[in-house]
């Protein structure tokens, strides 16, 4: 097996469910001037979505954030892989990658790293979309520079004409536009009507899941699971 493809494996048996790599040359320059990105999808798992139905978001959180704690681990265990290999590697971690939550973007968007990987697309709701668990995902990434063979980047929705996500915005943040990546994201969601409710949800104790919920394929992924 090719060194690409045991990265890949190990990644994976590390507890990743969707591993892609992308050519993010020029976008990451804020950390370290690495052009390769690997993208890391970990599914949220179906007993989260309950504690959502259930309104018990102290354990949703919980258990999210648990998620986000084993793609850290991954993240940091793939750096050191592809440091042992001989090449340089900068995880993305949720520190290293600092999420502003008023404009609710990291430093560089995972999404981007996961689109250009080919690995999904960006929903009517900004959030990312994979066609295995709709949008009941956490991200994750790598920079480095070692040669890897990169994922087609998906540059247009492939969700269908369901509304879903839209329909059950509280605020109404969503816009019919789907998107692209010739889009700006306000073209598809006014993001400060969402930080802002999302804001208020976060410091009652609660959340704004909605849209991830009643995504279509989030809820194929459910029944499936």
């Amino acid at each position: 097996m090719s060194e690409m493809s045991n990265l890949q494996e190990y990644l994976i048996k590390l507890g990743a469910n969707k591993v892609g790599f992308a050519d993010v040359n020029g976008l990451a320059n804020e950390f370290i001037d690495l052009p390769n990105g690997i993208s890391l999808v970990l599914k949220i798992p179906k007993q989260a979505m309950t504690y959502i139905e259930e309104e018990d978001y102290e354990s949703y959180w919980s258990c999210f954030h648990a998620q986000i704690d084993k793609l850290t681990e991954i993240s940091l265990k793939g750096e050191e892989y592809i440091k042992d290999l001989g090449y340089d590697a900068f995880a993305l971690t949720m520190k290293r990658n600092e999420c502003d939550m008023k404009k609710l973007l990291s430093i560089l968007p995972y999404k981007t790293i996961a689109t250009k990987s080919g690995l999904g697309w960006i929903g009517r709701s900004a959030l990312f979309v994979t066609p295995e668990y709709g949008s009941a995902v956490a991200l994750g990434g790598i920079l480095t520079d070692m040669p890897l063979e990169f994922g087609v980047p998906i540059t247009d929705s492939q969700c269908d004409d369901c509304e879903n996500c839209q329909k059950a915005c509280p605020v109404g943040a969503i816009n019919p536009q789907k998107w692209n990546d010739r889009l700006n994201r306000k073209d598809i969601i006014d993001i400060g009507a969402c930080s802002k409710y999302i804001i208020k949800q976060y410091k009652a104790g609660l959340g704004c899941t909605k849209c991830m919920c009643e995504c279509k394929l989030t809820q194929e992924y459910l029944k499936k699971e």
